[in-house]
């Protein structure tokens, strides 16, 4: 029984400035008590006034019990409890000061003070002994719940399908990429975008908010409805021993609870606009109604660059017999003798064998050694094999034995400096320029090659109405084998950025992907992250190790400085992981690390490159303790779901398997280019719009320009297309799309054609604040955005029509209303696209 003396009640005693909010009624149980005390109305100056109202908790008293812990907040009509009684403990040193009370459960080395402060309640966990130690609290139980999971996720605590992906048999993905079936908790800082959760409680709704999320998981239980705790962590090697949590009681509506956040971020000097970024680097504005492109192709000839029966006849000549002689160097290099005497045999070439031998041509010619063995020769170019030298080593390939051209104007030219004074990507130029040279009927010139993927396919793009873009390569060796890419890119006024990543290391001379190769091959032994069992820590899907970020920045600044030195006019770069949260404590005993230096030292990469080189700054995620950092973020607005299901995953029979990471043709790979259905209860958890609510853009609309994680393109799930672009134009999110020519004819009506509408919104919208919004119908299925004072939109989802005041909505449309002027916009599509 609760003793007297441990029960508090104190106040906070701020009234709720009304926002343009939604007005929701979710209701639970009814919890106004009769004895709850009445509060009066308190109205205190604003300190900080907005335009659209300053974001204040609500006026409330409160009770709390230091024996369980539990949390009552009272209001001038009735109670709500913030947090559950836990088991009851011992209570040691109980005080009272002032409005504080504190008290310590030394049985679990913890002290606890709680602090009324002016709109909110403050509550501080320290932990009291150097070692590890970990305390659970809060307990949260309520009929719905608002959870920053990417964009943001109304939860009702009974759904049966939400109750089994947050307590059931599906667990986030362990170290490996896998699935863990086991897992029932996990890591507040990788799966919240922002540090808060909202719990709905009849006419109000409580606002947590974790100042220090390091080392805290969320753990869910049946119970038999939704229902949540955190187990607030502290490492030994952390010398951080605090927790601290703010409670803040508002209308059961979250935009008052996002914008109170919001007002938090600002507190902390963390919150800096869009157009802030855009004084330091104002190509930032180039990303204003820009869709997400990824430009796929690293080849570097296409079969339209090749005379096919001139090479029928090449075949068994001599430079074509030097060519072959890369063969075990070469991914595909065991299929080209194969393929070439199937071309002799044959009086066409197929386009398999078209693909195959421009896929074993662009590896050879990414070799120095073409270069250098071919140069090493020990005669004149102009020798003849009748008069060889007795020089040509005995053990030399035949085909070194014959004279080839390694000059024209243009290797003049480009080999002026030496050819080992040359970046890698004027290597490359000077051996497709040898290549052309030597086979001058089979290739033209190497200035035109894959034009028609590149250079060609972005002035389509600009032609056709898209006017800003932001474009992205799968790696940088793409614009190494067509720098004329980046140069038109940039020339048309796009951004145009390389994917990138210092993730994963892997051991050296068997990298998997070129991410993970650093010049420096110590690293992979002195700065790989080991877990507190001493076992390093298992890179991405299993393959190498963890790069310590804290030991990263000299290859960071090695990486960029040797791809920057091709010349290549780069405005703009995308770094995976670096803002998903996923982060570490390292305790290797020459660099112990914790989760905060780790994430710091993310920040600090990001930060380099952006500044060093006036990078548009994008990465994974975008979580917000990112927000000040980058300018854009790939995986808010849906994340990478496709690891939780083995159809998804591995079944390469199923209808609903992702893809491959290959494309024969080198164009998009299977695996962003494949449309799949989606199971019912994936699109419950990530595409059904009535479980949406945008918690991130009601904080961060006007901070951080954010889209989807690349698998998810805007075209990926069939028959959800649509709704996809109805919810783009909603929540002001740019479509991603995966391009080569062969994807572009397919989707450019309907990329154009949406592009026109959502653009010009985007742009309007995109520096504003979002200020509103609002559920039309209490299912979720027809939603309003508002964005500053002037720009409303009211999406419905359904296929019947909706009215909204005076004006109708048909099924699957959105109304813009925008600079005085109403618009509905009904998606269209290609029958195959929808």
């Amino acid at each position: 029984m609760t003793k007297p003396g441990f029960l508090f009640r104190g106040a906070c005693m701020l009234f709720a400035v009304c926002l343009t909010g939604c007005g929701i009624h979710n209701p639970i149980a009814d919890s106004k008590g009769a004895d709850a005390a009445k509060v009066p109305a308190v109205l205190r100056e604003q300190e900080e006034a907005s335009d659209f109202g300053e974001a204040i908790g609500m006026a409330f008293e409160y009770e709390v019990d230091s024996e369980t812990f539990a949390i009552e907040l009272f209001t001038a009509d009735g109670s709500v409890r913030a947090a559950l009684p836990l088991q009851e403990r011992v209570v040691e040193d109980y005080r009272k000061r002032d409005e504080e009370v504190s008290w310590r459960y030394q049985e679990d080395g913890i002290a606890v003070s709680v602090t009324p402060e002016d709109d909110y309640l403050s509550v501080t966990i320290t932990s009291e002994t150097d070692s590890d130690n970990a305390f659970t609290w809060p307990e949260i139980s309520a009929d719905s719940y608002y959870f920053p999971f990417g964009e943001g996720k109304r939860v009702p605590a009974d759904d049966s399908v939400w109750k089994d992906y947050l307590a059931g048999q599906i667990g986030q993905p362990n170290l490996a990429g896998q699935s863990n079936p086991s897992a029932k908790e996990f890591s507040v800082l990788e799966q919240f975008s922002m540090p808060f959760w909202i719990s709905s409680a009849g006419d109000y709704a409580v606002l947590f908010i974790m100042e220090d999320p390091f080392h805290t998981k969320i753990g869910f239980r049946q119970n038999p409805d939704l229902t949540f705790s955190l187990n607030n962590g502290f490492p030994a090697i952390d010398t951080d021993r605090t927790k601290r949590f703010r409670i803040y009681l508002t209308d059961n509506d979250p935009v008052s609870a996002a914008k109170l956040y919001r007002k938090y971020v600002k507190e902390t000097d963390r919150f800096v606009t869009l157009e802030q970024k855009a004084e330091s680097n104002p190509m930032i504005r180039k990303l204003y109604g820009a869709p997400f492109i990824y430009l796929w192709g690293e080849r570097l000839i296409s079969p339209e660059d090749v005379n096919w029966p001139a090479f029928r006849t090449a075949i068994g000549s001599p430079f074509m017999n030097y060519l072959i002689s890369f063969s075990s160097q070469v991914e595909n290099g065991n299929e080209i003798k194969a393929a070439l005497d199937e071309i002799q045999s044959q009086d066409y070439v197929a386009d398999y064998q078209k693909h195959l031998v421009c896929n074993y041509l662009s590896g050879v010619l990414k070799l120095p050694e073409f270069y250098w063995q071919l140069s090493s020769l020990p005669y004149e170019s102009s020798y003849t094999p009748s008069t060889a030298p007795s020089t040509v080593p005995s053990d030399a390939p035949s085909a070194l034995r014959h004279a080839f051209t390694t000059s024209s104007p243009e290797l003049a030219s480009l080999l002026a400096p030496g050819y080992e004074n040359l970046n890698e990507s004027n290597q490359i130029q000077v051996n497709k320029y040898i290549l052309s040279a030597n086979l001058p009927d089979v290739f033209g010139k190497p200035s035109g090659w894959m034009d028609q993927d590149t250079v060609g396919l972005i002035r389509q793009m600009k032609d056709s109405g898209i006017s800003q873009a932001w474009i992205g390569l799968n790696s940088w060796e793409q614009a190494y084998a067509k720098p004329e890419l980046v140069e038109e890119a940039v020339n048309q006024g796009y951004l145009i950025g390389s994917y990138d990543s210092y993730h994963s290391i892997h051991e050296p001379g068997s990298e998997q992907w070129i991410t993970a190769a650093f010049e420096d091959t110590s690293l992979y032994d002195r700065a790989a992250v080991e877990d507190r069992n001493g076992e390093k820590i298992k890179g991405f899907k299993g393959v190498g190790r963890k790069l310590n970020p804290v030991l990263s920045l000299p290859a960071v600044v090695e990486r960029m400085l040797d791809i920057m030195g091709n010349g290549l006019p780069f405005n703009s770069w995308f770094i995976d992981c670096d803002a998903t949260g996923e982060i570490y404590d390292d305790y290797t005993p020459d660099h112990i690390t914790t989760q905060q230096q780790d994430l710091e030292a993310r920040l600090e990469r990001m930060a380099y490159i952006r500044d060093t080189y006036g990078m548009v700054i994008g990465s994974e995620g975008g979580h917000d303790f990112a927000a000040s950092t980058i300018a854009f973020a790939h995986g808010i607005e849906m994340q990478s779901f496709s690891w939780m299901d083995d159809d998804m995953k591995e079944n390469r029979d199923s209808e609903y398997f992702i893809g491959k990471y290959y494309n024969p043709d080198g164009g998009v790979a299977e695996h962003f280019s494949r449309r799949i259905p989606v199971k019912s209860r994936y699109q419950t958890l990530f595409t059904d719009p009535r479980f949406d609510v945008p918690l991130f853009k009601l904080v961060y609309n006007d901070s951080v320009i954010t889209s989807y994680h690349w698998d998810w393109s805007t075209f990926k799930i069939k028959d959800q297309t649509g709704t996809r672009m109805l919810r783009e134009v909603l929540y002001n999110v740019p479509p991603l799309y995966h391009l080569d020519t062969v994807q572009w004819e397919k989707y450019k009506d309907d990329i154009v054609r949406h592009n026109a509408v959502w653009s010009e919104f985007s742009r309007n919208a995109v520096t504003r604040e979002m200020t509103g919004f609002q559920y039309l119908k209490e299912d979720g299925s027809v939603q309003m955005t508002e964005y500053g004072d002037k720009i409303q939109a009211a999406a419905n989802f359904n296929d019947g029509p909706f009215i909204y005041g005076n004006q109708e909505i048909p099924g699957k449309s959105v109304l813009i209303r925008m600079d005085g002027k109403e618009t509905v916009y009904t998606p269209k599509t290609a029958p195959d696209n929808s």
